[in-house]
């Protein structure tokens, strides 16, 4: 991954025509991803899975210095004011350097999604509530990091579909106790999860009827959080992801953000605002992909000629950019329209999030096949591609899942 030309970089002359706003944002996170994702990546992805927790949060730090994290905040409270498709360049950008710093910062905006939906739904008092504080802890130097939590052991993809005939079973249960609730239960495979010092939990109070239940609750660590696990990741290893038990956690009711019965709202609506970002950092890994494979072909020397002039190889990196194009207007055309209405539909950021993901997926796999024998060494960068890419296909939702609640929502009559 070193030495590559960045003003050649197809990161920096992308197909689609973005506003000046983005054009700003993608220059300022190319010099900062410059300065502070690419030295650290590759030493990232090489240190115990536990040790990464540090530098992950100092980049998050440095991220805080040029207000990134509070873009998705209204700017009337000190944010940028920018959604889907700020955030999916944003996230581009990062993920070229490094997908899992990019799941990282994505992971502060998604745990701040359902503060956006509550302040919709109850007319501004969640932004001022937790919108506030966490653009004052930014500028201190200080900034929250932000989890959203709803995956369970026994109920990940259950949660947006389920089988005929099959009932799941929610593990964290929300039970009433004077003016506040007491949590219990267990979340797993939550990004930030072990360096989050808030979380939206999402939680049922009644198990036989948990989308009619569902709360969500904004969930402190110094309220008795306990990270059970930091996982060992084939990819995305500077994003800590970690699991999570709820042992009696008793939370304020100023802590609860939706009441019973909104919380899968809340859920539905946060999933269709992330996933075409998500999508984004797929983008940014298939850019990287090509950036690499193209600059090995043009010097590499085969049979007497370079690499680039072998047509086939000519023709896997038109191929390459030919996904790189339909992901681009794919994409940003989404986020475009999600920008536009409330409540979005997920129709068109599923399938936005899935055609990132596959081609991050194929574009790894063409890098390393360009580069032969080198491709497959970790000095040459293009193997952590294909690690990264994979995991966009699982989650927010695996790429199966998606589809299925693409064409079931467009057969509801979107």
């Amino acid at each position: 991954m070193e030495g590559l030309d960045l003003p050649r970089s197809i990161l920096s002359t992308p197909f689609y025509s973005h506003d000046d706003q983005a054009k700003m944002l993608r220059e300022t996170l190319i010099r900062f991803s410059l300065e502070h994702v690419k030295p650290r990546a590759s030493k990232m992805d090489m240190m115990d899975h536990i040790d990464v927790s540090r530098e992950t949060v100092e980049i998050i730090r440095k991220a805080a210095e040029i207000r990134l994290l509070s873009l998705i905040v209204p700017e009337h409270l000190g944010g940028m004011g920018g959604l889907t498709y700020i955030g999916a360049n944003a996230l581009e950008v990062l993920g070229y350097f490094d997908a899992g710093v990019a799941t990282s910062i994505g992971a502060v905006w998604l745990g701040l999604l359902p503060v956006f939906i509550a302040g919709f739904l109850d007319g501004g008092v969640s932004w001022d509530k937790w919108f506030k504080p966490f653009v004052e802890a930014e500028e201190a130097g200080e900034p929250q990091i932000w989890a959203f939590a709803i995956t369970e052991p026994i109920a990940g993809s259950d949660y947006e579909r389920i089988e005929p005939g099959s009932k799941t079973r929610f593990m964290t249960v929300a039970e009433k106790k004077g003016d506040g609730y007491i949590l219990n239960g267990h979340k797993i495979f939550i990004s930030n999860g072990p360096i989050a010092s808030h979380i939206s939990v999402f939680a049922v109070t009644d198990v036989e009827n948990p989308y009619e239940s569902m709360m969500c609750f904004v969930v402190t660590k110094d309220m008795g959080v306990k990270v059970e696990t930091i996982f060992d990741k084939m990819g995305h290893r500077s994003s800590p992801t970690g699991e999570l038990i709820f042992e009696d956690v008793y939370v304020p009711k100023e802590n609860v953000l939706c009441p019973g019965g909104m919380g899968w709202d809340v859920v539905k609506i946060s999933l269709a605002m992330s996933r075409a970002p998500v999508g984004a950092i797929g983008l940014g890994i298939a850019k990287r992909a090509f950036d690499l494979a193209l600059d090995y072909s043009l010097k590499r020397f085969q049979g007497g000629k370079r690499l680039f002039d072998h047509q086939i190889i000519k023709y896997k990196l038109s191929k390459m950019l030919e996904n790189i194009v339909y992901a681009e207007y794919s994409i940003y055309g989404v986020t475009r329209k999600l920008d536009s209405s409330f409540p979005p539909s997920t129709i068109e950021s599923s399938y936005a999030k899935a055609i990132g993901a596959d081609i991050a997926v194929a574009n790894s796999i063409e890098a390393i096949q360009i580069h032969g024998g080198y491709g497959y060494m970790r000095d040459m960068g293009v193997e952590k591609l294909l690690r990264d890419a994979k995991l966009i296909q699982i989650y927010e939702g695996t790429n199966e899942i998606n589809r299925l609640t693409a064409i079931e929502e467009y057969l509801e009559g979107g």
